[in-house]
């Protein structure tokens, strides 16, 4: 078949609609935020055929599943790359082992390298035999050059290249500074206080440093319990170690050290004997893609030193590399952890993967595969999407972008609006006819027919307050002092890796939080449990000026509000347990003597087979998983006592089953529960349904919801509300609502700052920072600084020429 056909199209908000894909081209799917575009591509097109393929080899046999259409045909086996469901944890993944180029090196390494004498350092010769004192050495297998094999690694850090110490000099300043001393200037809570105080009451008046050894030990390190080594007894390490994760200004108290052992190399002493151009592997590690590309592209050049495996090994990890700078992933080193990188860095990670793996007769659905690129940078990636189409695949980008849009052979437009207002195919064609399509909101953005609102700008930009930090060196940045205005919208620009988060999320961030730690300014703790570990950086910096003229400050960044699958927006925005309460107190919930526990899928109202999940995972192979619709309780995750009552007509299945904009209209005399909500449905957000799984959501999806729930809790004026691209996931006319909101913190004496790609965004700033001009090492500066206007005349500028 030359399509994809599907009838009957009815998951989540679509509205039994009909469809025809062609197969074997570019399709783009846009439409407004909510309009039920990931639903039909995502929910359908690729649960199906990876259910299809699956089934075809025999692996779910006789799987029931839920009826979400009619019938579907024509379809080939699907790969998703969705930027919620390929999120990285394990910080043990690098950017060297998910592409495979750590273990290529490792074989060019072991079979390639030049091997030193062990005894006087002398390189060896062909035979292995040193010139110098005659020692004979033998070639190293390949385990001994990875830093994650026992072989391999550095015993001292563990193959981690550094590792965390208590600097307790900090707390002693003589010899008489006593224990209970030292513990105050660590600035413990009172929880943490009492716990010590109940066990080392004795050694409180004595001096730190005539403490037995052992108790010194205890109480820097703590001690693992015998039957479970993860469980670690409270400590100066474990507590400072929580307060480094949620980036607080440890003022050289705590900090990440390079391992003393290793230099930072991770890997151990024999492998960093072996040379290849005069670079052991652990070099090559903490290098960039680019310098490894270029140091390797040198080696090239002297063929004859290596064998015909070993030339071959070169070019493939040649051609690797250069298939990640045309990703624009050149800024990140072999060592970068997966955890740290954005959503938009690791979604072309996987996009590189695939097109190394040079399949064809696929189905790829790519979830905004231009997330967090400048527009600079988004040509090399439509082009290598383009040929994974080329090779013979059916390509589909859920995309906003109007460069991703443009390109595409064929577009379908889902809409009109979203949830309820969405659901249906509003227009399929080439770009022209949607240009020309009055139906379709895209189209009437795109063509120029609809126009984003215009802000009036700030009128003396120049001469405003400002919050200014002096000589940034955090990561790549070169001794930056950046100003930023403040009772105005001021956005960061600059190519991937330029230094934006460097300057704003691991240097204004800490300095924000070390200045209003214990305050209600401060950033809220569930949030800050949530950063990954290594995902922030010490940061370096001589000071922050200006603190007093902001009362606070809120960051707003994209990291998952909640890993559970039972955590939900209603939770998250505190509405949860009054509307629990609402059904507690209704008078068949009285007879039947039900608490507010009872009405919770994870306690009390739980259906007792799936235990309140809705649903039996079936694990298939490696971490690839199906999902089957619990029989007892049919997805609904109570129990019948619980679905038995009733508040307005509806069970506390049904509400959870409501988008924010139901729910606004069903709780409306309800003050309580509908201010967040409507602030949600403002920001473009009135899809999102209240029981959504959290996980579930995007980076973009996670931030607006912190930001709705930040606005419900009304605070003083004089906020710093920072924001990590917004814009994320939304569509032209959400980003215009986007816009609206920010301009009313900003007209309410808030200060907003801004770290964006999207011109949109940047062309409504008052003021613009700049950084660049390349990514890596080749950022890090400030090039160009200003208004919109000013950065459109400025030569320096990169981003100007797109605003």
């Amino acid at each position: 078949m030359n399509s994809i056909t599907i009838q009957g199209a009815r998951v989540h908000n679509l509205k039994n609609i009909d469809i025809s894909i062609p197969k074997n081209k570019l399709i783009a799917a846009t439409g407004v935020s909510g309009s039920g575009k990931s639903s039909l591509m995502f929910d359908i097109l690729f649960e199906e055929g990876r259910k299809q393929y699956l089934q075809s080899i025999g692996m779910l046999a006789g799987l029931d599943e839920e009826d979400k259409f009619d019938s579907i045909q024509g379809l080939s086996p699907a790969i998703a790359v969705q930027q919620n469901i390929i999120r990285q944890s394990n910080a043990r993944s690098t950017v060297g082992s998910r592409t495979s180029i750590m273990n290529l090196l490792t074989l060019l390494y072991a079979g390639e390298g030049e091997v030193c004498c062990s005894s006087c350092g002398t390189a060896v010769n062909d035979g292995l035999s040193c010139p110098t004192c005659g020692n004979v050495e033998e070639r190293l297998t390949p385990s001994y050059f990875s830093h994650n094999s026992p072989n391999g690694m550095c015993i001292k850090c563990s193959g981690r290249g550094a590792y965390f110490e208590v600097n307790i000099d900090v707390f002693i300043t003589d010899s008489r500074t006593t224990f209970e001393q030292v513990l105050d200037r660590v600035g413990l809570t009172p929880g943490y206080m009492r716990l010590f105080q109940r066990k080392f009451q004795q050694y409180f008046a004595m001096p730190f440093m005539q403490l037995p050894e052992e108790v010194k030990e205890e109480i820097i390190y703590g001690h693992y319990a015998h039957d479970n080594s993860q469980n670690r007894s409270a400590c100066l390490s474990r507590i400072l170690h929580s307060r480094h994760q949620r980036g607080e200004d440890m003022s050289g108290m705590y900090a990440r050290v390079r391992c003393a052992d290793c230099h930072g190399f991770r890997i151990g002493e024999e492998a960093r004997g072996v040379l290849l151009n005069g670079k052991h592997i652990g070099e090559l590690g903490l290098m960039t893609i680019s310098e490894v590309h270029k140091l390797l592209g040198d080696l090239l050049l002297q063929q004859h030193t290596l064998t015909a495996f070993g030339n071959n090994l070169l070019q493939e990890i040649m051609r690797k590399t250069n298939n990640l700078l045309r990703a624009r992933l050149g800024h990140l080193s072999l060592y970068r952890e997966m955890p740290s990188l954005s959503g938009g860095e690791i979604q072309r990670l996987f996009l590189h993967s695939h097109l190394d793996s040079r399949m064809d007769s696929l189905i790829y659905v790519l979830d905004e595969p231009t997330a967090g690129l400048h527009e600079s940078e988004k040509t090399e990636l439509l082009k290598s999407i383009r040929e994974l189409q080329e090779l013979g695949n059916t390509v589909i980008v859920v995309e906003h972008d109007r460069n991703a849009i443009t390109m595409a052979e064929h577009i379908i437009d889902i809409g009109p609006k979203a949830g309820i207002e969405g659901g249906q195919v509003i227009y399929e064609g080439d770009l022209e006819g949607l240009l020309q399509c009055k139906e379709s909101i895209t189209g009437q953005y795109l063509s120029g027919t609809i126009a984003i609102p215009a802000r009036a700008l700030h009128p003396s930009i120049e001469s405003a307050l400002s919050l200014t930090i002096r000589h940034a060196n955090t990561n790549n940045l070169k001794n930056v002092t950046a100003a930023f205005p403040l009772g105005a919208m001021v956005g960061i620009a600059g190519m991937s890796g330029s230094g934006k988060s460097s300057l704003i999320s691991n240097t204004l961030l800490p300095l924000l939080k070390s200045h209003f730690r214990g305050t209600s300014a401060d950033t809220e703790d569930d949030e800050m449990d949530s950063l990954e570990e290594g995902a922030v950086t010490s940061f370096v910096a001589d000071r922050l000026e200006g603190m007093e003229h902001i009362s606070g400050y809120a960051e707003l960044s994209q990291a998952p509000i909640g890993r559970n699958t039972s955590s939900n927006p209603a939770s998250y925005i505190g509405i949860w347990d009054k509307i629990r309460g609402l059904f507690a107190k209704q008078p068949e919930a009285i007879r039947q003597q039900l608490s507010a526990g009872h009405f919770s899928f994870h306690s009390k109202g739980a259906c007792s087979v799936c235990g309140g999940s809705g649903c039996e995972t079936i694990w298939l192979v490696g971490n690839l998983k199906i999902d089957k619709t619990c029989t007892e309780c049919h997805g609904m995750r109570f129990n019948e006592e619980a679905l038995s009552v009733m508040y307005s007509g509806k069970n506390i299945f049904d509400v959870l089953e409501m988008s924010v904009s139901e729910a606004v209209a069903f709780f409306e005399d309800n003050k309580g529960i509908v201010g967040t909500l409507k602030v949600m449905e403002r920001i473009g957000m009135g899809y999102i349904k209240l029981g959504q799984s959290t996980p579930t959501l995007s980076g973009g999806e996670a931030q607006r919801i912190k930001l709705a729930k930040e606005l419900g809790r009304r605070r003083r004026g004089y906020i710093l509300y920072i924001l990590d691209e917004p814009a994320t996931g939304l569509s032209l006319y959400d980003t215009a609502k986007l816009i609206e909101l920010l301009d009313e913190l900003v007209a309410t004496g808030n200060s907003v700052i801004v770290i964006e790609h999207n011109p949109v965004v940047l062309a409504a700033c008052d003021w613009i920072i700049e950084l660049g001009p390349g990514g890596g090492p080749d950022g890090g500066h400030i090039i160009a600084e200003g208004s919109p206007e000013v950065l459109k005349e400025n030569p320096n500028s990169i981003t100007g020429r797109y605003l």
